[in-house]
């Protein structure tokens, strides 16, 4: 008896100890990393600031973002230099379950530590300077309609800077002089703005946006996608592939089946057929196109035109751009929108299932 006792009082010490030496090594490893990334973070931090100026800047964190979305914001307002280590790092000291949506004012002398502090906080930052919002998948013409509601200039005013004026871009080094030589590449966000705005002062800060989310990184992926297409597209044709991505597919989840498809049709030398491309063409709504409008001679419909339209239809957002160059690998050539509430579409590779489709789903 005494001797199953002393088992039992064995088996519970070593339980305890067991427990506790885990505990501790958890806390050992909390320890190290935390230090680690501290100390990691002076030299990156020190070495990242050396050469560059101060600024400030407003980030809008949206509601129900995760910590990893923010720290992709952060990232791409130059705050941090990755957001991967910001991310585990937030989710180890418990920072990350209390950062909060809204406005924040951060700038470039903020170390890691701090921005986490400052997210987990609300400010009260002045929000009297013009503020305007363009949503994903607007054409420049709409864009200076929004713009217009501010009151400081004519959508005419907006248009005709956008034409004119000069912007040394690198993403703009090879887009030929044309009209609507801006479409496409006035980034999607909400923008704050200088007291009395001109129409430059929004042009430039979307141009500058869409020059932060289209990094390094997306150009070595066009080239990527090229060894693995066989093809020679340059940003703008990404672009044009992605204007029509935000056009066709208000489904994100669909938005890289819709890019492999396009893709696709164009290795098969198919037209495209984008409805999105005529309804550009016509300036029209998708519901009131006529039948001869898709006869339409334009360099943009693509029913009567092999190949990509001559320029971007729309000004894309981030998901349609990564849809773009991050094509799914699937063998679909042909889609039907449903036409139910989500505005999904039906995708095949049989013609006969897609024209069967196009009766059911007809109006």
């Amino acid at each position: 008896m005494w001797k199953r006792v002393l088992n039992v009082i064995n088996f519970l010490f070593g339980s305890l100890f067991n427990i506790a030496l885990a505990v501790a090594l958890i806390a050992a490893a909390y320890f190290v990393t935390t230090r680690a990334f501290e100390y990691g973070q002076t030299i990156l931090v020190a070495n990242y600031d050396e050469d560059r100026e101060f600024f400030e800047v407003i980030i809008e964190i949206p509601e129900e973002a995760t910590p990893l979305e923010i720290a992709g914001i952060l990232r791409e307002h130059e705050l941090i230099r990755n957001e991967w280590i910001f991310y585990l790092q937030s989710i180890l000291n418990g920072s990350g379950s209390h950062f909060r949506a809204g406005r924040h004012l951060l700038n470039s002398d903020m170390t890691e530590s701090v921005i986490m502090y400052e997210l987990q906080r609300l400010q009260e930052i002045p929000s009297d300077e013009p503020r305007v919002t363009i949503v994903e998948g607007l054409t420049n013409r709409q864009i200076a309609d929004v713009a217009a509601t501010l009151g400081y200039f004519t959508a005419a005013e907006f248009l005709y800077e956008a034409e004119n004026g000069e912007f040394a871009y690198v993403f703009l080094r090879d887009v030929p002089e044309r009209a609507n030589r801006l479409e496409g590449f006035l980034f999607p966000d909400t923008y704050y703005l200088p007291q009395n705005p001109s129409p430059r002062d929004l042009i430039v800060r979307m141009l500058n946006r869409f020059d932060d989310v289209f990094t390094p990184q997306k150009w070595l992926d066009i080239e990527e996608l090229n060894q693995r297409l066989g093809t020679d597209f340059g940003v703008e044709e990404i672009i044009i592939i992605a204007s029509i991505i935000e056009r066709e597919a208000p489904v994100r989840e669909e938005r890289p089946i819709v890019a492999g498809l396009i893709y696709n049709r164009l290795a098969a030398g198919m037209n495209l057929e984008m409805i999105s491309t005529v309804v550009y063409a016509t300036n029209t709504r998708r519901d009131l196109l006529a039948p001869s409008d898709f006869q339409i001679n334009s360099p943009y419909n693509t029913f009567n035109r092999l190949g990509l339209p001559i320029a971007p239809i729309s000004n894309p957002g981030a998901v349609s751009i990564d849809a773009a160059l991050n094509p799914a690998n699937i063998d679909y050539l042909f889609m039907v929108a449903r036409g139910d509430e989500a505005r999904s579409n039906y995708f095949t590779a049989n013609r006969d299932a897609y024209l069967a489709a196009r009766e059911l789903y007809a109006d």
